[in-house]
């Protein structure tokens, strides 16, 4: 299964030792620093859209970038909800007892957003004709990718290659979108024309021309067969680093899993071997 939404290795009710917790700062300095994060995207994307909009208008959202800026907003603010939430939970000793619905929210934005924040800052920062871009635009193509991937190095999120699937919906829906934007003739804004065609007709990006629609339709089947699987050994691979550092999380999880381990090793009786040996020993 590649569109899991648990928080493994992390049993479900110990959802808020993995959201409310750092190795590197208290509950409540972690809770303070995803307010700060959530008001760096809230405040760079509000900026962002006021400096462009009145030149794009309803154009503005048709770019990959804006669509990745936008759902930050989003899993930013359901992050900082869900560790404010943990946090409470954590201090009290309290836990729930199934994983509430919104963490499993959070967790396919945030598999989205991961690596969609990476390729979205290289096709900008490779493609661009506005370079060196103003801040406030560098901030949305490149802060973003700096301000998430700290949250994720500090943090514990517990990404894992069974959530690679969800870039895959992603990428599918944006490719989607770049079809129905070259079928309803959307095109460009005058900054951003093209000089092959009308800019009714000007595609997003010159990778998805669908005025050439095998090229273009194997630029998205490749991507759609490379990224999944690349994103996801990337970041389960980064995850397993960030986690080798991370011995006090290995604490926390045994806490709760090796009671029940016992309870196992209880209820199952012992071991033949076991049992072999007690003979052996007591001159069976």
């Amino acid at each position: 299964m590649f569109f899991a939404v648990d928080v493994a290795p992390w049993e479900p009710s110990d959802w808020p030792k993995a959201y409310a917790t750092s190795p590197y700062m208290s509950t409540n300095s972690w809770v303070f620093f995803r307010f700060l994060v959530l008001l760096f995207f809230v405040g760079h994307f509000v900026a962002h859209l006021v400096t462009y909009w009145p030149g794009e208008q309803f154009t503005y959202f048709i770019y990959l970038s804006r669509w990745t800026i936008a759902c930050e907003v989003v899993q930013e603010c359901i992050y900082f909800l869900l560790a404010f939430w943990g946090s409470v939970l954590v201090e009290n000793g309290l836990k729930t007892p199934t994983l509430p619905v919104l963490v499993k929210i959070h967790m396919a934005l945030k598999c989205m957003v991961l690596p969609t924040c990476l390729l979205s800052a290289g096709l900008y920062w490779t493609f661009s004709e506005h370079l060196p871009p103003p801040y406030v635009s560098a901030a949305v193509h490149g802060g973003d990718v700096i301000a998430i991937h700290l949250s994720f190095f500090l943090g514990r999120f517990p990404y894992a290659f069974n959530k690679c699937g969800w870039v895959l919906v992603w990428g599918g829906s944006y490719s989607i979108w770049t079809v129905l934007h070259f079928l309803l003739k959307i095109g460009t804004d005058d900054s951003t024309a093209c000089k092959e065609y009308p800019l009714n007709e000007c595609p997003i990006y010159g990778l998805f021309d669908w005025h050439y629609p095998y090229r273009a339709g194997l630029v998205v089947c490749a991507l759609a067969v490379v990224a999944p699987p690349l994103f996801g050994g990337l970041y389960t691979g980064l995850t397993m680093l960030r986690d080798r550092c991370d011995n006090s999380a290995k604490v926390m999880r045994e806490a709760t899993l090796l009671p029940q381990e016992e309870n196992v090793k209880l209820q199952s009786g012992p071991h033949p071997s076991d049992q072999l040996k007690c003979g052996l020993n007591c001159g069976v």
